[in-house]
Parts: structure tokens; C-alpha cells; sequence
């Protein structure tokens, strides 16, 4: 049993370090959206749907962004 242990323990000392993590990412519109969306409180089931003219504004840009194509982290898209 000392023996097990003493190897896992050789395993791990051996073992070479992690990798030093990424650099940060481009901080792009869609990250700061999710952000605030994360940092405001949760709406209460009774304002739980949205509003006629924000509802408007996710089905026009919703309807105008089908077919177009950005590159990724662009930062801009179909407005």
C-alpha cells in the first residue's frame, strides 16, 4: 500500500506544470451584452415578458439579421 502511494506521489511530482493561461480576450459587444444581462437582477414573473416595443425591436433585428454573415469577433453585427 506505501509502495502505491509513494509511486502516485513520484507520478505527480513528475508530471510537467500546467499551461500558463491564454491572454485575455477581445472584450466584444456580444461579452458586455451577457455582462449586464448577468449583473441586472432577474425580472419578477409579473414584468417576466417584454414590452411591445422591445419585442419589436428583437423581432426587427431578429427578421433583418437572417442571411447575413459576420466574421467572428468582429464586433459589429447586423444592425
Amino acid at each position: 500500500m506505501m509502495a502505491i502511494l509513494i509511486a502516485a506521489a513520484a507520478t505527480v511530482a513528475a508530471s510537467p506544470p500546467p499551461p500558463a493561461p491564454l491572454p485575455a480576450l477581445h472584450r466584444g459587444e456580444a461579452r458586455s451584452v451577457m455582462e449586464s444581462q448577468l449583473a441586472t437582477p432577474p425580472r419578477t414573473s409579473a414584468d417576466a415578458g417584454l414590452d411591445p416595443d422591445e419585442a419589436d425591436a428583437v423581432y426587427r433585428r431578429y427578421i433583418g439579421s437572417i442571411g447575413q454573415t459576420i466574421a467572428p469577433d468582429q464586433g459589429n453585427g447586423p444592425r
